[in-house]
């Protein structure tokens, strides 16, 4: 149990290391040798864990995800309800704390699209793709009871995670540029401009 356990803790510190690595060059740019090295091994001690970098990256989309799903536990909850506000705001909050406190994670989704990597479709399967249909269903739900006109649903979604993920990109590519916005207000203007374009019956003006 003692070895299983130590060799666990050595993959999970590979998978955080060639994570800060990758998000600093790249998927091409990151070579096992520099991995080996951020962590004191040599590249067979590595290979022992995984037999080729590509398994490593995979392994680090999958850690990316489980600690995407460790926080979405409010929203699903909200999402089972019919407070529309509340579980807008919920998705803007994990949205934007996910750009301000991880900015690593949205680094790797950039560069594996830009470097064309063959694994660009599973970061998006498992870290995007969830998230978008919670939010679709949820706008369907809430189509079909009467409180949101007919509209796309998906394209509604990607319309306000879209709002969401620009504010939080500009944040993180250029930190400073726009002043410092206060997240819940930016969330809460956000959110009103939504339901304000999605209600049937739009919210009065405050």
């Amino acid at each position: 149990m003692g070895v299983r356990m130590r060799s666990a803790e050595r993959r999970a510190a590979i998978v955080r290391s060639a994570s800060r690595l990758f998000a600093e060059k790249g998927f091409r740019g990151a070579t096992t040798r520099e991995l080996a090295a951020a962590l004191g091994v040599t590249e067979p001690v590595l290979y022992q864990h995984f037999r080729a970098k590509r398994d490593l990256y995979a392994a680090i989309i999958e850690a990316k995800a489980a600690e995407g799903s460790a926080h979405a536990g409010t929203l699903l909850e909200l999402s089972k309800g019919s407070d529309d506000r509340a579980f807008f705001s919920a998705l803007g909050d994990l949205v934007l704390e996910r750009y301000e406190h991880d900015p690593e994670m949205f680094r790797l989704l950039f560069f594996s699209c830009l470097e064309r990597h063959d694994l660009a479709d599973l970061f998006f399967e498992r870290l995007f793709l969830a998230l978008y249909r919670l939010v679709s269903g949820y706008i369907r739900r809430r189509i079909r009871a009467g409180a949101f006109r007919k509209v796309n649903a998906e394209l509604a979604a990607r319309g306000l995670i879209g709002m969401l993920s620009y504010h939080g990109q500009l944040g993180m590519l250029y930190p400073g540029r726009f002043g410092k916005r206060n997240r819940r207000r930016v969330v809460e203007e956000m959110v009103t401009v939504f339901l304000g374009g999605i209600s049937a019956t739009p919210p009065l003006a405050e």
